[in-house]
């Protein structure tokens, strides 16, 4: 019979094989790339085909990153130290990594506001990373095709508010709070608005978003479903 495996150990075994998946995608991707370079311009269908392939890697390589992180925080793990890390320029950076990703799904990714100058704030720099490239990716998968996900940031009382919003279904009432969780994740491809999230998606974007001492919410969007991930601006 089995041992029973504690949460930390749990996390540990997590780990584990994060790294274990991350040495065969990282080959494949590597090999596709190859395949990329030496294809012909004539050759576009078997281009398509990997440049496809490429965006999967990239797919699977966030949910791996996603274990990563579950098993980290049932180790109850340290990521790293904190550090003033500039909003603005963080945001760039994600919304560029999820660029593939949306044009795979005929979406157009945008920045929109934006505030002048640079954005301290006092935080791991890849836990907010992590966490809104989880918000992006989730309003991406969930927008239409041929819509918009615009992310923008915003500051003011204390506070910096990164905002990504979509034209896909709205997160409201008990829902919009369960979607962050383990629970609500589990439950949400059973119904209409529950917003399931590709690697735990959203549960992931919370748990590195709470290790970072910033938060994840739903909010109200003009139409469709807006995220928010709110952090308290640094000195």
């Amino acid at each position: 019979m089995p041992d029973r495996v504690d949460p930390t150990t749990i996390g540990e075994l997590l780990g584990l094989l994060a790294h274990d998946l991350r040495n065969p995608l990282s080959a494949l991707h590597s090999n596709l790339g190859f395949l990329r370079s030496i294809l012909s311009a004539s050759e576009q269908d078997a281009r398509d085909a990997v440049d496809d392939g490429i965006v999967s890697c990239d797919g699977l390589a966030h949910i791996i990153d996603n274990i990563d992180l579950f098993g980290q925080s049932l180790r109850h793990a340290e990521r790293g130290d904190s550090m003033l890390s500039d909003v603005s320029a963080l945001v760039v950076e994600v919304v560029r990594s999820c660029q593939a990703m949306a044009q795979s799904h005929g979406v157009e990714l945008k920045m929109g506001e934006a505030v002048g100058g640079r954005v301290p704030v006092d935080a791991p720099r890849d836990l907010l990373s992590s966490a809104l490239s989880n918000l992006i990716r989730n309003s991406i998968q969930h927008s239409p095709s041929g819509g918009t996900v615009r992310v923008s940031v915003r500051a003011g009382g204390g506070e910096v508010i990164v905002a990504v919003q979509d034209a896909g279904t709205s997160l409201t009432g008990d829902v919009a709070t369960a979607a962050f969780t383990a629970a609500g994740q589990i439950a949400s491809k059973s119904i209409p608005n529950g917003r399931y999230s590709r690697g735990l998606g959203l549960y992931c974007a919370a748990l590195a978003a709470a290790a970072a001492g910033a938060k994840v919410q739903a909010s109200a969007a003009p139409q469709g479903n807006g995220f928010e991930l709110v952090m308290a601006r640094g000195a």
